[in-house]
Parts: structure tokens; C-alpha cells; sequence
């Protein structure tokens, strides 16, 4: 009984693996700063439809910044041609004040959903980038990009 358990969640882990499929990063930000006349544009083709994936966003900044949360919108060009625009707000603190980012040493990454358990046909995509913040640029900002995952 016991080895039949230990099978079942062995199965259960490897079924729920995600395979990146397309992996970008801009890590151009001069001095820290990301613009907010700088938009950063991702394209990639997928082979084939994916039927269950996802696109997160991949975001590097300087440890401890002065502010909680990032204004983003996102714009997905479709291989049909058609046009989505996400307003998205990355949080980089909870509501108790926890870091939700991984640091290491003075660089912290965070991920986050942009679309999440969908289909997304073959072809060929663009993904925009903009930076909201309410000043010129963002500061402590260091690299930002998209990658795409698919469940096996």
C-alpha cells in the first residue's frame, strides 16, 4: 500500500512538469533605469499549438526598493493578427511587507503570470512591454522579459 502511494506521487510530480518553449530577457536598462518611453518588445514562433501554457513575465531588480508594486501593460500580437492588451501590476511585496521576490545578493527576480493555463496556437508572436511607473523612468530596475511554458 505504502509503495502504491509513494507511485502515485512520484506520477503525480512528473505530470506536472512545465517545458519553456521561449525565454527573453532585456537587461539594457542604463543605469538602473527603465525608461518609460523604453518598450521592450519580445517575438517568438511556436512550433505547434499549445494546448495548456502560460506567459510569465521575468522581472530583475535592485534589492530593497522604495516602492511595492510596478505598473505594466502588456501587449500580445497573435499569430492571427490580433491584438490584446493586460494591464498588469507586479507586486513586489505582499500586504504584510514580505519580499515576494527571490533575491540573491543585491539582484532579486520576480515571475509572474502575464496569461496562465491557456491555449495559444501556432505561429508567430509579439509581446510589448510598458512601463507605467508615474515618473520618466523606473528606477533599480535590471532586466525585464517574457518566457513561455507549456505542461507536458
Amino acid at each position: 500500500m505504502r509503495s502504491l502511494l509513494l507511485i502515485a506521487i512520484l506520477l503525480t510530480l512528473v505530470s506536472c512538469t512545465k517545458t519553456i518553449v521561449y525565454h527573453e530577457n532585456a537587461k539594457d536598462f542604463k543605469d538602473n533605469r527603465w525608461l518609460a518611453s523604453d518598450v521592450k518588445s519580445f517575438e517568438f514562433d511556436l512550433e505547434k499549438d499549445i494546448s495548456a501554457g502560460g506567459i510569465k513575465i521575468a522581472f530583475s531588480h535592485v534589492h530593497d526598493p522604495q516602492f511595492t508594486s510596478i505598473p505594466l501593460e502588456a501587449v500580445i500580437t497573435h499569430p492571427s493578427g490580433e491584438k490584446e492588451n493586460i494591464a498588469i501590476m507586479l507586486e513586489l511585496r505582499d500586504k504584510e511587507g514580505n519580499d515576494l521576490s527571490e533575491c540573491l545578493g543585491d539582484v532579486c527576480d520576480l515571475d509572474t503570470p502575464l496569461k496562465d493555463n491557456v491555449q495559444l496556437a501556432k505561429g508567430k508572436y509579439r509581446v510589448e512591454l510598458y512601463n507605467k511607473f508615474p515618473n520618466i523612468y523606473l528606477p533599480n530596475a535590471v532586466s525585464v522579459g517574457i518566457s513561455v511554458e507549456t505542461d507536458n
